[in-house]
C-alpha cells in the first residue's frame, strides 16, 4: 500500500471518527505520524505488515484499547506503546524483539500481551505490576529470566518468582536506608528501660 493511499485512509478515518481500523496484509513498511490523527481509534490492527518502529505520534491514540502489530520486522519493543494507559490487549508475536522495557509496567490495565515467537532473553521485573494480566504468551522465546522451568507453568508462576526473587528490594531508596525516626527510636529506648 502506498503511503499516499494509507494517508487518505487515515484521514477518513479521523473525519468518520473511526474507532477501529484494521489494516492488516498490506506490506505496510512504515506507519505515517498522521496515526496519531485519529484519536477516537480504539482498536488497531496492523498485523502481517513490514513495520520495523513506530512513529511517537503513536502515543496519541489515548483511547486505544487493543494493538495488534503481529508478523512485523520490529526488533524492539516499541516503548511509546507503554503511555497507552487504557490499553488492554497487546499483540506483539512473531517478531524479532529482544527486550521488554521496564515500562511494561506501566500498562496497568492490560488483560492480555502476546509476546510469542520473538528473541526475548529477559522478562523485566516490573511486569509484575500488571495486576489485571489474564493472559501471557511466551512461547517461542529463548527466555533465561525467568528460567524457562518456571515460565511453562504460566503467569501466575512467572509473577511469583518476580515477587520472591525481589522482595523488600524493589522499594529502598538508597538514600533512605530505613524508616525510623528518631522519635521511633526514643520510644523504642523509653519502652526497654521501663522494663
Amino acid at each position: 500500500m502506498t503511503k499516499e493511499k494509507l494517508l487518505k485512509i487515515f484521514q477518513a478515518a479521523k473525519v468518520n471518527r473511526r474507532t477501529s481500523l484494521t489494516l492488516g496484509d498490506h506490506k505496510i513498511q512504515e506507519l505515517p505520524p498522521e496515526i496519531g490523527d485519529i484519536t477516537s481509534l480504539m482498536d488497531l490492527d496492523m498485523s502481517r505488515n513490514e513495520l520495523e518502529t513506530l512513529p511517537s505520534e503513536i502515543q496519541n491514540l489515548k483511547k486505544l484499547k487493543r494493538l495488534g502489530l503481529n508478523y512485523q520486522n520490529l526488533t524492539s519493543f516499541p516503548v511509546e506503546i507503554c503511555s497507552l494507559k487504557k490499553l488492554g490487549e497487546l499483540y506483539l508475536r512473531g517478531n524479532k524483539i529482544t527486550a521488554v522495557p521496564s515500562e511494561i509496567g506501566n500498562l496497568k490495565n492490560l488483560t492480555g500481551l502476546d509476546l510469542r515467537g520473538n528473541r526475548i532473553t529477559h522478562l523485566p521485573k516490573e511486569i509484575i505490576q500488571l495486576k489485571h494480566l489474564k493472559l501471557l504468551f511466551l512461547d517461542g522465546n529463548p527466555l533465561v529470566e525467568p528460567p524457562l522451568e518456571i515460565v511453562v507453568k504460566g503467569k501466575d508462576a512467572i509473577f511469583s518468582y518476580f515477587l520472591t526473587k525481589y522482595t523488600n528490594t524493589t522499594n529502598i531508596q538508597p538514600s533512605q536506608p530505613n524508616s525510623l525516626n528518631t522519635q521511633s527510636l526514643e520510644d523504642v529506648t523509653l519502652y526497654t528501660k521501663q522494663r
